[in-house]
């Protein structure tokens, strides 16, 4: 994808009146590696809650982790 190079850029999040610091593209943290525009708070901001989700919801099944329960699979291709 191209970009132009003095297009001016919009946080993703500029609707909260919040935005502080520099706008520029950045990679999703969602995987897909589609670039966002967002400016140095809502990143910080966004880190912050992608650290707190990948807390929450480890990559590795938890020791105590019986599917057996609810009859559900913690890795897809079980």
């Amino acid at each position: 994808m191209e970009y132009i190079e003095d297009e001016t850029l919009e946080c993703l999040n500029d609707g909260d009146n919040k935005c502080d610091g520099e706008i520029v593209f950045r990679e999703s943290l969602s995987g897909t590696g589609t670039p966002i525009p967002r400016c140095d708070h809502h990143w910080d901001e966004a880190l912050q809650r992608d650290e707190e989700i990948r807390e929450r919801y480890p990559a590795l099944q938890p020791q105590d982790f019986d599917p057996n329960y609810c009859g559900e699979r913690w890795y897809e291709d079980e």
